[in-house]
């Protein structure tokens, strides 16, 4: 196939030597299955198209470049880069014409020279959308925050003090906060994938809890799945549709000319799409039911609908047995308290994300190790606490020792999981000797 673009004029030249160069760009393909496509870039002698000769030609095995031929001048040759921006243009004003699907027009952008166009506009896009991410991101790390706000230094809190870890010593509940950090929008040309980023596991703590793990610990994961339906009607549509989509108009057509022709082959397919279109336009929907006995098979099917996220709860009843224990007892339920509020900026016009937690249950390690996780138990995802409470008086009495602090306090706290757990998290070797998450 070989089409012309139409004739558009190009100002080349400076001073007494300036001309009005006449153009088109006769684009020849696709050739092959990769595919290839070549583009002659034609000079006329005036507006009207006569005197046609090819000055140069362009092509997708080198993609950008123009070929010159002995019809070009010096001139031309100096305003290449103007000369190869009209043919770009021309090409695109018929490209249409000439590639049917995305393949096609991608080989003709090559041919054309409109590749590094696209290439540049996709960079400059990607590199805008990091930068405003980036100032958005700054600004709001650079909101100074209303004076009184905690957000570093939190301190370490063992309870009971006698606690002993270690391996020969108890397993234990760990809590680590940590400043939120939000996730950055990933533009299709960085790392190869359009989404969100991912947020650093290896963030600093600023903040530690550890206490002994509580009775009732469980976990639970789910996945949504719903009931849908399609039928015949719907599934025809939907493969012209998509065809139209991905490969063009001209493959949508084709997409229907087939359906058409299928549905021609059948008597029970004419008759159905009759009796659905008779119904539909005298308003009455059942009418292949009350004339036939039967439906369009609505090939339902349970399709998967989104993740959950996962919520755990824990109780803690903490009993001090003197002053010591007493203040740690304090500042853990301020900890929690004061982690799990958001944060008000000076100017009152922002509040930002409150502090986030890392859990993880530990066996036989160290009171400071972060990289061992108890094996037999669930792993955690970095988690919201968006429920804190406490009951001051689990006895059922009011019972306090002579500082007024009182002698037992139990703590409820309800966390949630940032983000979904997703298959790829558990790795794919073989079955380790550990739950994972």
């Amino acid at each position: 196939m070989a089409v012309t673009s139409t004739i558009s004029p190009i100002q080349v030249g400076s001073g007494q030597g300036k001309q009005t160069l006449y153009t088109a760009t006769k684009v020849t393909g696709p050739f092959g299955s990769s595919p290839e496509y070549i583009t002659e870039i034609i000079k006329y002698d005036n507006a009207k198209g006569e005197g046609g000769k090819t000055i140069g030609t362009r092509s997708t095995a080198d993609p950008g470049k123009i070929t010159w031929n002995e019809n070009a001048s010096g001139v031309y040759k100096q305003n290449a880069k103007k000369i190869g921006k009209a043919s770009a243009n021309q090409v695109n004003s018929i490209k249409n014409d000439v590639a049917d699907n995305a393949q096609q027009k991608e080989a003709l952008d090559k041919a054309s020279g409109n590749n590094n166009k696209a290439e540049d506009s996709a960079t400059n896009d990607a590199k805008a959308k990091k930068d405003a991410n980036n100032i958005i991101g700054s600004a709001l790390k650079d909101i100074e925050s209303v004076g009184g706000t905690r957000e570093d230094k939190f301190g370490v809190y063992v309870f009971p003090t006698t606690l002993r870890a270690g391996s020969q010593g108890q397993d234990f509940l760990k809590f680590d906060m940590m400043k939120y950090e939000p996730k950055e929008i990933v533009g299709a040309m960085e790392k190869g994938s359009l989404g969100l980023s991912d947020r650093k596991k290896d963030r600093k703590s600023i903040g530690t809890v550890i206490l002994p793990i509580p009775g009732g610990i469980q976990d639970q994961q789910q996945v949504s799945w719903g009931q849908d339906t399609m039928d015949a009607a719907a599934i025809a549509l939907s493969d012209i549709a998509l065809s139209a989509i991905t490969e063009g108009l001209g493959a949508g057509v084709d997409a229907a000319v087939n359906t058409a022709k299928n549905i021609s082959k059948s008597d029970d397919a004419k008759k159905a799409l009759a009796t659905a279109i008779a119904g539909s336009a005298s308003g009455a929907g059942n009418l292949l039911t009350r004339t036939t006995g039967a439906i369009m098979n609505p090939n339902m099917e349970l399709l998967f609908n989104s993740p959950s996220l996962r919520s755990f709860n824990f109780s803690f009843t903490l009993a001090p047995r003197n002053k010591a224990e007493a203040m740690i007892v304090i500042k853990i339920i301020r900890f929690f308290k004061q982690g799990m509020s958001p944060i008000r900026s000076k100017s009152r016009l922002f509040l930002r994300s409150p502090h986030t937690f890392r859990l993880a249950y530990k066996h036989k390690v160290g009171l400071t190790n972060d990289k061992d996780d108890h094996p037999f138990l669930n792993k955690f995802k970095e988690c919201a606490l968006n429920g804190f409470g406490v009951n001051y008086t689990p006895s059922g009495q009011y019972s306090t020792y002579e500082d007024g602090v009182m002698t037992s306090y139990q703590m409820t706290m309800g966390f949630q999981e940032l983000e979904p757990v997703y298959n790829d998290d558990y790795g794919n070797d073989a079955f380790p000797n550990e739950i994972g998450f």
